[in-house]
């Protein structure tokens, strides 16, 4: 049985000591070139509490962009059209280190980032210990690039890297180096018997490097304008109700007088932050060196953590400034509504590995760092007993921040926009042990990634915001370079564009999120509640069990909030995929998934596009309104949410048109209702979220009868049926934005199947 040692070196006052012991080992030129540094600046906080360093020297995992599949027909999802098909598998090399050479040991063929991470897993060292550690040596430590994320959300993408690309790397980690910020402790965490537990590396004073005075390159950038252009056009795709919210990424790159090492010691002075990274590839001539605000996952004692960043404002030039901008943040419709889409988007995510019922959002705040301040997030949940934690990080792979939502169809527009793969920007950095049950993940936003030429190093820089429906081409071109400036002047000496009077930079602090009035005021954060008994989640019509609620998934990021809150009151949930690679004809599937699972009831879930994209949506709206959707002559309930509302409305023949007061994403709004279906139990004005830029005009008559407006009375947010148990809502009653929102689901369970009158008599169908 292999143990692990846990070794004190005592306190030191040195302000970044790992970042000189590694300087130290560098001289040594001992083992490898290789170099990662897990280093928290800025004040200390419940995310900065440890730095780590850890040594290198043993298994070495590469992640390599394999060969292209056929290309497919083109599409472009800011059309609405999306590819969903699966990767070819990833080349994945294990390298052990030998005589200082890194030697190929094992080839394998993952088919997604999973089954790397398991490949890792099975090559972890497992050591028993006496004590707790402050981190668990024998695990993996590394960077997942963005261009991984194909290998977690299966789509087709047309700027991928060239093949035999690196992606990520991974290191198993045998020692590592904790420096404890809050207390100076030192200390080494190794397996027994590792040299760095006689011979740790040795720390120093690092000597503070110059800023860049005169920029001696000005990195090559698309235009403002350009820019601008782009903005535009996702906000045109919000509009036709492609999408909701976008990322979009600009670039700076260029050659650089200095290296990437200089450029990480200039940003941890200038820009420190509680995820800052350094990794050096000596063979590969790689470098990336990041100043990261952002976690994308954290797992400790079965609890998966994420901290979401969304909605920015620069800092003030005093405290009176500053804290004008905080309100600004905290209410404004636009900043808010970004965020708040994110938090639904991450609940979804870690959804997919949590025990039902225990996701919830936890709070946020503002984090104001040295030129800009931001709205944060935390959202966590208890992790399934079946879920590892690479399946974990895999699930939460890239962060929903740095994407936009739904997240598929923000993948593929991302690609289609910034017009090549992103490489390191937006991955993650970070350490992994399964058999601990651990991780720690950031985001690799503020990030310089740099490449070794003949003579120079090469460096790009990516930084942008999300684009929703409200945003300003300007603002949106301006915020992205607030947020390039600390890494640019780093790199090159050049500030974007921006003074430091423009620009100020002020200390780093935490601070709480103003309270403001209107709807935005009613959102709170969500209060640990107890599940004391919930249904169970299935994926596949043959584990679910008779009864269950059949609930639809039409590529919405939404989709595992809705299951959840479904399994929270009490009925198990079978999520059966509305937009698959494989299509089969929709009636024969329906017919299927009723016979194998005789549903209780129905609920065909939000989307993006037109409902029509999904046909076996489409098939399911005919039948509920002309009462063929039943069980023994039982009509089935069905509730049609966003999405399956439009399709329920086009199935009756209903015209389904931009909306005439514009579209309306991640924002808590005011619906009316008359008191009936879903709303017999609730107040005439209630708050909920709405995500939707297409809307239903409804036709005199007919069975569908309109019983929920927007706040105006003028735009149909609901409507139930005269006959059938069938109803429709334009708007999420899952979301952290709906604080009545289980209320009009749990109304929506308790109604049972209905007995179909002989000659029922139903409204003519669209053909």
């Amino acid at each position: 049985m292999v143990e692990a040692t846990h070794i004190s070196l005592g306190t030191t006052e040195i302000k970044d000591p790992l970042v000189g012991a590694l300087r130290n080992l560098r001289k040594l030129n001992v083992e490898t070139q290789d170099e990662i540094l897990l280093n928290s600046t800025g004040p200390v906080t419940d995310l900065s509490m440890k730095s780590l360093l850890p040594c290198l020297g043993s298994i070495r995992i590469l992640l390599i962009e394999p060969e292209p599949n056929d290309d497919g027909p083109e599409t472009s999802a800011l059309d609405g059209d999306v590819r969903i098909t699966n990767p070819p598998p990833l080349h994945l090399l294990v390298q052990e280190l030998r005589n200082c050479k890194w030697i190929t040991v094992e080839e394998h063929r993952p088919k997604n980032l999973s089954d790397s991470f398991r490949i890792a897993g099975d090559l972890e060292i497992n050591p028993t210990f006496k004590e707790p550690l402050p981190i668990v040596p024998g695990g993996f430590t590394g960077i997942i690039g963005y261009d991984l994320s194909r290998w977690t959300v299966p789509i087709s993408l047309p700027n991928n890297p060239p093949a035999g690309t690196i992606l990520g790397i991974l290191w198993r980690a045998d020692a590592w180096m904790i420096h404890e910020r809050e207390s100076g402790m030192l200390s080494i965490a190794a397996i027994d018997g590792h040299h760095w537990c006689t011979e740790p590396p040795e720390i120093c004073h690092m000597e503070s490097i110059e800023p860049m005075r005169i920029p001696g390159v000005v990195p090559d950038s698309e235009s403002d304008s350009e820019h601008a252009r782009k903005v535009s056009k996702i906000r045109q795709s919000i509009t036709s109700g492609n999408l909701y919210q976008v990322n979009y990424g600009r670039r700076w790159k260029g050659e650089m007088l200095g290296n990437p090492w200089e450029s990480f010691l200039r940003l941890t002075d200038s820009n420190p932050a509680p995820f800052s990274s350094w990794m050096m590839v000596g063979d590969l001539g790689w470098s990336v060196a990041s100043s990261s605000p952002e976690r994308l996952i954290e797992l400790e004692s079965g609890i998966v953590r994420t901290r979401p960043i969304k909605g920015t404002r620069k800092r003030g030039r005093d405290e009176e400034t500053d804290a004008t901008l905080r309100y600004q943040l905290a209410s404004s419709e636009k900043e808010v509504a970004e965020h708040l889409m994110l938090v639904d988007l991450e609940r979804h995510d870690l959804s997919r590995v949590c025990q039902p019922g225990s996701v919830r959002w936890s709070g946020w705040r503002i984090e104001a760092l040295a030129n800009v301040q931001h709205l944060v997030s935390g959202v966590e949940g208890r992790i399934s007993e079946s879920v590892s934690a690479g399946h974990a990080i895999s699930a939460m792979f890239p962060g929903g921040s740095i994407t936009g939502c739904p997240k598929t169809v923000t993948m593929a527009a991302i690609n289609e926009l910034e017009g090549a793969p992103r490489g390191a920007w937006t991955g993650s950095m970070g350490h992994v042990h399964s058999g601990a049950g651990i991780a720690d993940w950031n985001i690799l936003i503020r990030t310089l990634e740099a490449f070794s030429g003949p003579n120079n190093w090469h460096g790009t820089v990516q930084a942008g915001g999300g684009i929703v429906i409200d945003s300003s081409p300007p603002e949106e071109v301006e915020e992205a370079r607030w947020k390039a400036a600390a890494l640019t002047e780093a790199a090159w000496g050049f500030r974007t564009g921006f003074s430091i009077e423009e620009l100020p930079e002020r200390k780093v602090e935490i601070l709480p999120v103003p309270r403001v009035d209107g709807p935005i005021g009613k959102v709170f954060a969500e209060t640990p509640q107890v599940v004391t008994s919930s249904g169970s989640i299935f994926r596949d019509p043959e584990d679910a069990p008779k009864g269950a609620t059949l609930l639809v998934d039409n590529l919405d990021s939404f989709t595992e909030n809705i299951a959840q809150e479904i399994a929270i009151l009490g009925s198990d949930v079978a999520i059966m995929e509305g937009r698959p690679e494989v299509h089969e004809d929709p009636s024969q599937k329906l017919d299927r998934w009723l016979e194998q699972m005789s549903p209780s009831r129905i609920i065909i879930g939000p989307g993006p596009a037109r409902p029509e994209a999904s046909p076996i949506t489409m098939e399911i709206a005919r039948r509920g309104v002309s009462g063929r959707l039943n069980d023994d002559s039982m009509a089935i309930p069905l509730l049609g949410l966003c999405l399956g509302h439009q399709a329920i409305g086009r199935a009756v023949g209903w015209d389904l048109i931009e909306s005439p007061l514009g579209a309306v994403h991640g924002k808590p709004s005011i619906m009316i209702n008359d008191g009936s279906g879903l709303y017999s139990n609730l107040d005439d004005e209630i708050v909920m979220m709405r995500y939707n830029s297409l809307v239903l005009s409804p036709k005199e008559g007919g069975d569908l009868i309109p019983n929920s407006w927007d706040s105006t009375g003028s735009l149909l947010m609901g409507f139930r049926h005269s006959k059938l148990p069938v109803h429709g809502i334009q708007f999420h009653p899952e979301s952290v934005g709906s604080p009545l929102g289980r209320e009009i689901l749990k109304s929506f369970l308790q109604i049972p199947k209905k007995k179909i009158e002989p000659n029922l008599q139903t409204e003519s169908l669209e053909p």
